[in-house]
């Protein structure tokens, strides 16, 4: 991949050169080197004698390598997904009960993470509890508290969560170490724009998925699950695909389910998402997340500087070194105005999102600080 500098990556999305667009924690565009992969397997698929089988269990082994790499694992500890969600029902589906009574999470998580474990208190019983947040803001002090009053079995957290809160995983892991908790991540809006370190925070599960930071077709994802856990949590779902199967004697019927993170793929997988993953995951990791990172929260600087000068709007995310990330959330002083705001910027073909009634900017690797003047220059006229 011959890309040296970001400048050089933008040509890579004529997206970002049809709009302006700061919206990659809602989803984000394909690159023309995806694209061009996909065209190409499609075209030899559909006009020659293309071997599936072979090729979907070929580049399944590549892609984890290559994952492992990003997030500091081993290959045998990642499992293709189809979404995030589905990595987090891995875990909350296969955690044995008699390991499980109590799980926490915040009251302003994503419904990804809710839904999964209020499932598990509908069908086996676990208590959910809440812990208290202002604005997707979580404070430690408050995560303690609910830890320590409730015997937690299991902290769930976003990396960075939905409204622009970046959580200090290292600090947590002390947390749920101090009170004997497991920690579950879901990095959907991480993965691809801040480092990821699994073993650095001793994460006991993670999940992600491929349509927003990764760039990637939809219906894709990974989950990561150490060798450790591989011991406690039971795959909930059993094919061909995640036991020791002879392709050669079908009837053999032997439910040997394998040893590495496999053992939890579901049947046939995603091909045409599997290949646009890789194209994400060998750009991330050319340019380093690092330096992605670096140069998301550059423009973001400049949007808060330049906001900075409107007395009609403020900032609502936390700007501190542990918790800024690549989500910034603010409003004007009359929240009510936020939702015609937006629609008026995407008029003027500036996108960005609104959730929980604040406006929301998220750029990427191919945006520039040209992108940004125009979105400032466009509130100053609100």
């Amino acid at each position: 991949m011959n890309i040296n500098s970001f400048e050089e990556a933008r040509k890579m999305f004529p997206m970002a050169e049809s709009c302006v667009y700061l919206d990659s924690a809602h989803y984000s565009p394909y690159s023309t080197d995806t694209r061009d992969r996909l065209i190409n397997f499609i075209e030899e698929f559909t006009n020659t004698n293309y071997n599936l089988s072979i090729f979907n269990n070929e580049i399944p082994e590549r892609l984890k390598e290559k994952i492992a790499l990003l997030i500091n694992s081993e290959p045998a500890d990642v499992i293709i997904t189809s979404s995030a969600t589905h990595g987090l029902n891995i875990f909350t589906n296969g955690i044995p009960a008699e390991l499980c009574r109590n799980v926490a999470y915040a009251d302003s998580e994503f419904p990804a993470i809710v839904y999964s474990w209020m499932n598990q208190q509908k069908l086996r019983g676990i208590k959910n509890h809440l812990i208290p947040s202002v604005n997707g803001k979580i404070k430690l002090s408050d995560v303690e508290k609910v830890l320590s009053e409730n015997k937690i079995d299991v902290l769930t957290v976003s990396s960075v969560e939905f409204l622009g809160y970046r959580n200090d995983l290292s600090a947590l892991r002390e947390l749920t170490n101090k009170y004997n908790s497991m920690l579950v991540v879901d990095a959907i809006q991480s993965i691809g724009a801040v480092p990821m370190d699994v073993q650095k925070y001793g994460l006991d599960f993670l999940a992600t998925g491929s349509q927003k930071w990764m760039m990637s077709p939809a219906g894709i994802g990974f989950a990561y699950i150490p060798e450790r856990m591989r011991k406690v949590i039971n795959p909930s779902y059993v094919s061909t695909k995640n036991v020791n199967y002879d392709f050669t004697n079908f009837l053999d019927y032997k439910l040997e389910l394998r040893g590495d993170g496999s053992a939890y793929e579901n049947s046939t997988p995603n091909t045409l998402g599997m290949i646009g993953l890789e194209s994400s995951v060998e750009l991330f990791l050319h340019l380093g997340v690092e330096n992605i990172y670096k140069q998301i929260i550059s423009l973001l600087s400049i949007f808060a500087e330049g906001l900075s000068s409107l007395p009609d709007f403020y900032i609502e995310s936390d700007l501190s070194d542990e918790h800024r990330s690549n989500i910034l959330i603010f409003s004007h002083k009359d929240k009510s105005l936020n939702p015609q705001i937006q629609s008026e910027l995407e008029s003027k073909n500036i996108f960005i999102a609104i959730r929980e009634g604040y406006l929301r900017v998220s750029p990427h690797l191919f945006n520039n600080t040209e992108d940004i003047t125009k979105l400032i220059t466009a509130l100053k006229n609100k």
